[in-house]
């Protein structure tokens, strides 16, 4: 059972759920919130640990389990033409930042921190800049 989230991990377990044809672009750890529509769907009612992926066409989520997080509990995959509306904006801290997206009934509220103190993630802060910069890209 791993006790920080780690690149190991996180490359496996996006590798696991990463659509056919596609190669990611950039890779961190983050928050879903707990108004994540598909989160109450899989039975999450609290923030949950997730690793966020981008390919050149999506943004792919593994949701972790709460008590084990060296397991996947759900994946969000979310095609960027699909997206309705994307927001990403700084968070509190000056290193966070939230992303709102919206693709039909799906709603997601994820939060990105340069953070060492729960992931030992090497590239993370090049990982969300990578984020927030295809999702804006792709911004209606």
């Amino acid at each position: 059972m791993a006790l920080l989230m780690n690149d190991k991990d996180m490359d496996d377990m996006l590798n696991e759920i990463c659509p056919e044809g596609e190669t990611y672009q950039g890779k961190a750890w983050g928050t879903l919130m707990s108004g994540t529509s598909k989160m109450l769907a899989l039975g999450a009612l609290s923030n949950v640990y997730c690793y966020v992926g981008v390919t050149e066409k999506t943004l792919v989520i593994a949701v972790l389990e709460t008590l084990d997080i060296s397991h996947i509990y759900g994946k969000i995959c979310i095609p960027f033409d699909e997206f309705d509306e994307v927001k990403v904006k700084k968070g509190l801290m000056p290193s966070q930042r939230m992303i709102k997206a919206k693709s039909g009934k799906t709603k997601i509220k994820l939060s990105l921190v340069n953070n060492t103190i729960t992931a030992k993630i090497k590239n993370q802060k090049q990982g969300i800049q990578t984020i927030c910069e295809a999702l804006e890209h792709w911004k209606k």
